[in-house]
Formats: structure tokens, C-alpha cells, sequence
């Protein structure tokens, strides 16, 4: 059974601003290696590390929703360590389906803040 999941890649930036397609392309290989489907990839933004990863300090976030088969996660998962490109990745389970509106921008925390306290006054 196929199901839907979300996954965030944390991309190295310097090499996302060299050439982003070809980093997408290969976030995209790693999921379509291993049987998924990539149904939306939306890149969020570039920040500043908390702490280095690979002696990398600014990551450029990606967003990528997928379908797949539960076995296929923990592969696909292996494929993102062993990419170079790639510094970190969380693949979660999509309950909510795709959101046409997912950008990584400011402010959205809040709107997402905002719509739960009044779903709980009602």
C-alpha cells in the first residue's frame, strides 16, 4: 500500500545557489530510486545552521511530498546518507495530504497559530 509522506531535506547552500536544479534532481533520485513517486518539491529557504553539519553552516531547506511504500522509507533514508549533497533529511508521514500554500516564509508559523486557537474557541 502506497502512502503519502513529506520529507525536508537540509541541502549544503553554497552548492544550491552553484546549481539548485541539479541538487533538487538528486533529493528527487533518492526517492524515485526506491519505487516513490515525487508528487510536490518546494524549496523553503536558506538559513543559518544551529550547529555544522559536515563543516557546512547555512543549509537551503527543501520540502518534497511523495508517495511510497512503508518499506521504501528506511532505503530511501540510507540513499540520503550516503548522497553528498544532501546533509540532513526527516521523512514524516503526510496525514493532512499536500498543501497548495506550503512555503517556508516567516509568518506562517503564526497564521498556523492563529487558525488552531480559533478552531479550539469553537
Amino acid at each position: 500500500m502506497r502512502n503519502l509522506y513529506e520529507a525536508m531535506f537540509v541541502v549544503d547552500s553554497a552548492k544550491a545557489k552553484e546549481n539548485y536544479a541539479k541538487i533538487e534532481e538528486e533529493c528527487r533520485a533518492c526517492i524515485t530510486r526506491h519505487g516513490g513517486e515525487v508528487v510536490k518539491a518546494v524549496k523553503w529557504d536558506d538559513r543559518r545552521l544551529c550547529y555544522e553539519i559536515r563543516k557546512v553552516k547555512r543549509g537551503t531547506f527543501i520540502l518534497v511530498h511523495f508517495e511510497a511504500e512503508g518499506p521504501a522509507i528506511a532505503k530511501i533514508e540510507r540513499q540520503c546518507k550516503i548522497t553528498e549533497a544532501i546533509l540532513r533529511v526527516l521523512i514524516l508521514r503526510d496525514i493532512d495530504g499536500v498543501e497548495t500554500n506550503t512555503g517556508g516564509g516567516k509568518g506562517e508559523g503564526e497564521e498556523a497559530a492563529a487558525a488552531a486557537s480559533a478552531r479550539s474557541a469553537e
